[in-house]
C-alpha cells in the first residue's frame, strides 16, 4: 500500500515539474508590419484608429490596403501588405502629424485613442473628409 503511495506521488511531482519547467509559450504577435501603431495596441482600439482615419480622409480601408492576391477567396484587404503607394504616404503623414503636434503643441501622440481625440493637428485639420485636401475648404 505504501509503495503504491509513493509511484504516484513520485509521478504527480515529475508531472508537476514538467509543467512548471515547462517555457511560457511565446504568442505571436497579433498585428504584422505596424511602423508607427504600437504592436500592443488590441482589435477594438484598431479598429477606432482605422475608422477614425477613414472618416477623416473620407474613404475605405482598400484606399490605403491593398486587396488579397486573385486566387485569394473571399476578397478582402491585406492589411499586412505594402504594395499599395498609398499606404505609404498615410504612413508619412502620420508621422508629419505627429512631428507637427510635438513641434508646436509640445504633444506627444501614443496612438491610444485618446491619445488621437486629444491631437491638434489631425488629417481632419487638412483634409476635411476628402483624400485630396480642397484648398477652398481649408479656410473656412
Amino acid at each position: 500500500m505504501n509503495k503504491k503511495i509513493f509511484i504516484y506521488a513520485g509521478i504527480g511531482l515529475f508531472i508537476m515539474g514538467g509543467i512548471a519547467a515547462t517555457p511560457p509559450s511565446q504568442e505571436k504577435p497579433q498585428w504584422k508590419n505596424l511602423k508607427l501603431i504600437p504592436q500592443k495596441t488590441d482589435e477594438e482600439l484598431m479598429d477606432r484608429i482605422m475608422t477614425r482615419y477613414s472618416r477623416q480622409l473620407g474613404i475605405s480601408c482598400r484606399f490605403c490596403h491593398s486587396v488579397t492576391k486573385p486566387d485569394v477567396l473571399p476578397k478582402r484587404a491585406d492589411f499586412a501588405s505594402d504594395e499599395n503607394p498609398q499606404k505609404r504616404i498615410a504612413r508619412d503623414m502620420m508621422r508629419m502629424t505627429d512631428k507637427l503636434n510635438k513641434k508646436y503643441f509640445n504633444y506627444k501622440n501614443d496612438y491610444g485613442f485618446e491619445s488621437l481625440r486629444k491631437s491638434v493637428i489631425t488629417c481632419y485639420t487638412c483634409h476635411r473628409g476628402l483624400h485630396i485636401p480642397n484648398k477652398m475648404k481649408l479656410y473656412r
